[in-house]
């Protein structure tokens, strides 16, 4: 009897084998739908495997140095994004470190160590000498300047050196200018290098090729990405803007509208032109059939004359002013008395700018606005009266914010800040218990992401009203709708934990100085909690003799 659940092999017959150039054939040359409603009605399609970062470069460049609204644009990002610099918060995870501890204990313990990661580090990049390698900018200035040098060029690379004297790394910035391909370099096997950056055979960034001018000589430096025995960051890449999975470099922010504000800030030009050089025209005379041909009604203005202004007035009003031929004025209410008969004086109307103009413009603005998730109102600074769309406008444009904030910490604020702490545990500046064992066992990597975990907050900006959000926040809060956490990142963009953290701080020490807080008052204006009886009560003044 056969077993049923025995696999039988099966030969599949010759004649049966897929023919796979007739599927090449089936998948790209068959009439199928691609997208057009007729033929040709799409147009070209256009190849984008081949960029190039070059001119896209080189023509963002220029539109930030000639054209204010890519100026605009970038400085309106810089502002809201980077602000005066993400703000650290260490955020150790003591649960994940010390969990046969008790929950009180570690906790004190977790707030110990990230206050002191934290003051560490802020220490550290507020050191120009320290934290930078070019020693001309802190972190806080660092981080303005990659988001502005990869919004305007792309992309670029950060760069990790070791600093001889302090052991701690200090950071280089490179323009994705400088990334370029070598002409004479030998690939490792396998490897292959696509606009600067070499790959590997599974297409990860593995090095990037830099072009440096050394004593009026182009030379090419390899920066890896990793260090071959550490495995530690050494170098990695930042982009401007979003990028698809097979992208090696990035593309310009303004890449996209880099021709509609060309030609936008033409036409701008246009019309201003235009309205000066009809503005010249200052009138134009109409002639009926009864006026003499040749007549100059305007003539007679030549022989008005004026005041010397190279003879100082005595104020003597009395006497003749010395007449000057070469200077001449019309002085207000100068009235014309020699016109022919049948002639006119007009007013020139110029009609320039278009009275089109501005509506031209702020249709254009709203498509670049729609591209760049900026709402027009943020991008123009013209709010409207109306509260609840004024509201809306900055709802909008904060979740783009929350959004690129993470993706500025993630991208290059965490990974200065690992090094950091990384590099600091190495040298003996701060002790870490069990975190140098985690950086090579990989079987430990929840000790060493609990080690190194950091809140990021960028600019809390104000909302349009502030006490109707407060309000609403606390009426959901009293309804049950929400959550502390969720209302204070709202808020300060801190979470509940830290700000409890912080204000438990600022409680015991306000404590110390004797300072008591509106908040902690009755109504009459007294500490509404009561003493510690085992304090010493305050001295009255009086003492015994």
């Amino acid at each position: 009897m056969k077993n049923p659940f025995k696999r039988q092999a099966k030969i599949q017959p010759a004649e049966k084998t897929i023919n796979t150039y007739s599927a090449y054939l089936r998948d790209y040359i068959a009439d199928i739908w691609d997208g057009s409603k007729f033929a040709g009605s799409f147009g070209a399609t256009k190849l984008f495997e081949c960029v190039d970062y070059w001119t896209l470069r080189k023509r963002s460049q220029q539109l930030f140095t000639e054209n204010h609204y890519a100026r605009g644009v970038i400085r309106r990002l810089l502002r809201n994004e980077i602000f005066t610099g993400l703000i650290p918060d260490a955020n150790v995870k003591p649960e994940i470190i010390w969990p046969e501890m008790k929950p009180e204990a570690r906790e004190d313990l977790g707030v110990e160590y990230s206050e002191k990661l934290t003051n560490l580090f802020n220490l550290y990049g507020s050191q120009k000498n320290i934290f930078d390698f070019k020693q001309k900018k802190t972190f806080a200035e660092f981080q303005e300047m990659v988001r502005f040098e990869t919004l305007i060029c792309g992309d670029g690379i950060i760069i990790s050196r070791i600093n001889p004297v302090t052991k701690l790394p200090y950071w280089d910035f490179v323009n994705g200018d400088h990334i370029k391909t070598p002409m004479n370099y030998k690939l490792r096997e396998g490897h292959r290098i696509v606009h600067g950056v070499e790959l590997d055979k599974y297409d990860r960034q593995v090095a990037f090729h830099i072009e440096t001018v050394k004593e009026d000589t182009v030379v090419s430096e390899r920066i890896p990405v990793r260090g071959e025995k550490s495995g530690r960051n050494i170098a990695w890449m930042v982009y401007g803007s979003e990028t698809r999975v097979d992208d090696v470099r990035g593309e310009p922010l303004l890449a996209c509208i880099l021709y509609m504000l060309k030609e936008l800030d033409r036409y701008r030009d246009a019309e201003t032109r235009a309205a000066v050089v009809n503005a010249m025209l200052a009138m134009y005379v109409t002639r009926g059939t009864a006026s003499p041909i040749g007549s100059r009604p305007t003539a007679g203005l030549t022989k008005l004359q004026t005041l010397d202004p190279t003879e100082p007035f005595n104020g003597d009003t009395t006497g003749a002013p010395k007449p000057r031929k070469e200077f001449s004025v019309m002085n207000p209410g100068t009235v014309f008395d020699d016109l022919a008969p049948g002639e006119t004086i007009n007013s020139f109307d110029t009609k320039r700018p278009n009275v089109n103009y501005q509506a031209f413009e702020n249709a254009i603005i709203d498509g670049i606005s729609w591209a760049l998730e900026i709402p027009p109102e943020i991008l123009r600074l013209k709010f409207q009266s109306n509260y609840s769309a004024s509201r809306q406008a900055n709802n909008e444009f904060q979740v783009y914010l929350d959004y690129q904030v993470k993706q500025n910490a993630r991208r290059f604020c965490q990974p200065i800040y690992e090094e950091f702490v990384i590099q600091a545990a190495l040298s003996g500046m701060v002790t870490l218990p069990e975190f140098i064992p985690s950086l090579v066992d990989l079987t430990k990597w929840d000790l060493k992401a609990a080690w190194l975990d950091c809140v990021w907050s960028g600019l809390s900006r104000p909302s349009v009203d502030p006490q109707k959000e407060v309000h609403a926040s606390q009426s959901a809060l009293d309804a049950g709708l929400t959550t502390y956490d969720n209302e204070c990142r709202k808020t300060c963009g801190l979470s509940f934990r830290q700000v409890m953290q912080k204000r438990k701080r600022e409680e015991e020490y306000m404590k110390q100085i004797g300072f008591v807080p509106h908040a902690n008052e009755d109504n009459n204006g007294k500490p509404a909690y009561p003493v510690d009886p085992q304090e010493p009560e305050e001295d009255s003044g009086a003492s015994e003799e």
